[in-house]
């Protein structure tokens, strides 16, 4: 058996000072708070991401939701069974293909998503409220920005 021993070099990484380390310290604490005041509302914060994201944007197929449900697309196609499930989300075929699927929420989905949005807007709002205004437009662009540039990484 190898014995371990104290590695002698130092290693110049600091990475409490990485971007996509922030990034993601930053999105986990968020995402972990969010989603345990989601817990009554039996939505976890992927489904939730689902429900907002065809609340406010209906008739939309998998490879749409895909980008605003942050997870891939088996992940994402079970998600949809399951509030489909719950009769959160109805599918229906494009009428302009009918291979297509468009997914939309139902009247309770509906109701269901509402009545989360000011829990939504208050966490947001907490979570920025040492910014100004135009700091969270700033915030908003750079990471939008930040975003599109890592696409090739992906």
């Amino acid at each position: 058996m190898a014995k371990r021993t104290e590695a002698a070099i130092k290693v110049d990484h600091d990475l409490e000072a990485a971007i996509p380390y922030l990034v993601a310290r930053t999105g986990s604490r968020m995402g972990n708070a969010f989603a345990k005041a989601l817990k009554p509302y039996g939505l976890s914060l992927t489904e939730w991401r689902v429900c907002a994201s065809l609340g406010h944007t209906p008739h939309q197929r998998l490879s749409e939701l895909v980008v605003t449900a942050c997870v891939d697309m088996s992940a994402l196609s079970r998600i949809v069974d399951r509030l489909v499930a719950q009769g959160l989300v109805f599918r229906q075929k494009n009428e302009e293909d009918g291979r297509a699927i468009r997914l939309s929420l139902t009247a309770d989905g509906a109701r269901l998503t509402q009545e989360i949005v000011p829990l939504a807007e208050h966490y947001e709002v907490v979570a920025v409220n040492c910014f100004t205004k135009s700091e969270i437009k700033v915030l908003r662009d750079l990471l939008n920005r930040l975003y599109e540039n890592v696409a090739p990484l992906a």
